[in-house]
């Protein structure tokens, strides 16, 4: 009763498409931010516009470079 179960190992093409569906989701949410700081700058709102942008920009060029690299991953041979 008390055996452990044998734990499955998944399989690189199980691991490609996993890392291939993360880049398409992270690059997806850098989409989003983009999209988020455009209109938040067309806005007529009382906030720091250059704020923004530099925030956004890095945060953008963060998920390109993360979404880059798991989209690297997913096309590496093992």
């Amino acid at each position: 009763m008390n055996q452990r179960k044998k734990r499955e190992r998944i399989t690189d093409a199980e691991r490609k498409e996993a890392y291939k569906e993360a880049s398409r989701f992270v690059l997806d949410i850098a989409k989003l931010v983009f999209a988020g700081v455009i209109l938040g700058s067309i806005m007529d709102m009382d906030i720091n516009k250059g704020f923004v942008f530099g925030v956004g920009l890095i945060i953008v060029i963060c998920l390109i470079t993360l979404g880059g690299l798991l989209y690297y991953f997913a096309i590496k041979k093992y």
